[in-house]
């Protein structure tokens, strides 16, 4: 694993893309960083991998030293597969599996991120029923990606049925207000972190502050953590200014 330019995480990268690739489920998919970046060097990103020598060698990999960012768990974080979708379709349930058994070895809090919500209910149930755990151990975050309300109604649900117990949603790239949303309430009941950010790039689409300052207000009036990631501009990583808020960057207790 290597240290991570994406701001709400410590790694990224190396073993933890132990599924590579992925094709696009909704509008969030169309201006995917991951892709852009297989197919500047004309590869396939829609040919999904799973590549079991990282699966293997991150069961016995040792996090390097870091500086833990303010305000985050005392733990060290780790993005898992931000080059694909663990939950994808063309990912065989076994090899899942056994990438559950894998994400609880170790010290770090791995972070899972799906936009595929119901074969991760799917697959983390069963992977309980098999070990005899009513949850999967803590040391594992599972969140949605849910850039619209559409979405966030499609797949909250089955997000809620996870038995995982800390959860998050990821509003990125954020392409409309959010705050006042249907299902935004009942999921702000059970999520523990909310994270918000818009679309970078030349062709990014409209992002308008005032969806992330609501949004804020919402989380702040429901005590649960939020993470703006950043704001709409030419290059990611731009950051997003809630206005008197400042730039909010905060994780769950963990």
């Amino acid at each position: 694993m290597k240290t991570s330019t994406i701001g709400w995480t410590d790694f990224s990268g190396g073993d933890l893309n132990f599924i590579t690739g992925c094709t696009p489920v909704s509008e969030g998919c169309a201006h995917c960083y991951a892709r852009a970046i297989y197919e500047r060097f004309g590869r396939d990103f829609a040919k999904v991998t799973c590549h079991e020598d990282k699966l293997e060698r991150l069961r016995k990999v040792r996090v390097p030293k870091y500086s833990p960012k303010r305000g985050a768990p005392h733990k060290p974080m780790a993005f898992v597969v931000d080059m694909g979708d663990l939950f994808h379709e063309a990912v065989p349930a076994e090899f899942i599996l056994r990438a559950l058994d894998t994400l609880v070895t170790g010290h770090a809090i791995k972070q899972v991120l799906t936009k595929r919500a119901v074969r991760m209910r799917d697959m983390v149930t069963m992977w309980c029923d098999m070990h005899g755990f009513e949850v999967y151990p803590e040391s594992v975050w599972f969140g949605i990606t849910v850039e619209n309300a559409q979405r966030l109604e499609e797949r909250y649900p089955y997000l809620e049925l996870t038995p995982a117990k800390t959860k998050f949603l990821s509003i990125e790239p954020m392409l409309e207000p959010m705050a006042e949303a249907p299902y935004m309430a009942s999921a702000l009941d059970t999520v523990d972190w909310v994270i918000c950010g818009a679309e970078s790039g030349p062709n990014r689409r409209s992002f308008d502050v005032q969806w992330a300052v609501d949004l804020y207000e919402v989380c702040q009036s429901n005590c649960k953590p939020f993470f703006g990631k950043q704001t709409s501009g030419l290059y990611p990583g731009e950051p997003l200014v809630l206005g008197e808020y400042g730039v909010v960057h905060e994780w769950p207790e963990n």
